[in-house]
């Protein structure tokens, strides 16, 4: 099951180049939106998972295809979609898309869980994977 929030922003002057179309770093933006929208609609942070489980969300991987240009201000939508939960592991896609629908790219993130101390891989806390689990698509 997908996120039931979807976010939507504008593309900025920061987020374009000089012919006004979306810098390709600038997609990332959108994703990270709609990554903390998504944890929070599950009912945790980032600050709170680091908190209430001793655990950091590190950014391994990220994958980006892009399908069609983003221009400035066009309205830009965004969501989470959970596609694993390993053992610390977390594999997300967002898919970006203009408010009118056309795909303007599709992303993939991965997620590892690290102990705060020694950055060592750890397990997914519990409760975390449980709720994520419940929205895999």
């Amino acid at each position: 099951m997908k996120s039931n929030t979807r976010i939507h922003e504008r593309v900025r002057w920061s987020d374009v180049d000089k012919m006004g179309v979306m810098y390709f770093g600038a997609y990332i933006r959108f994703m990270e939106i709609a990554e903390a929208e998504f944890f929070r609609e599950l009912g945790f942070t980032y600050d709170g998972i680091t908190s209430e489980f001793g655990v950091w969300m590190a950014r391994v991987h990220l994958d980006v295809d892009y399908r069609f240009p983003a221009r400035l201000d066009d309205e830009i939508v965004s969501w989470a979609e959970v596609r694993k939960v390993g053992g610390s592991s977390i594999y997300l896609t967002f898919p970006i898309e203009r408010a009118d629908g056309k795909r303007l790219a599709d992303t993939t993130l991965i997620l590892s869980c690290l102990q705060q101390e020694s950055l060592r891989p750890t397990r997914v806390p519990a409760r975390l994977a449980e709720a994520l689990r419940g929205r895999i698509a």
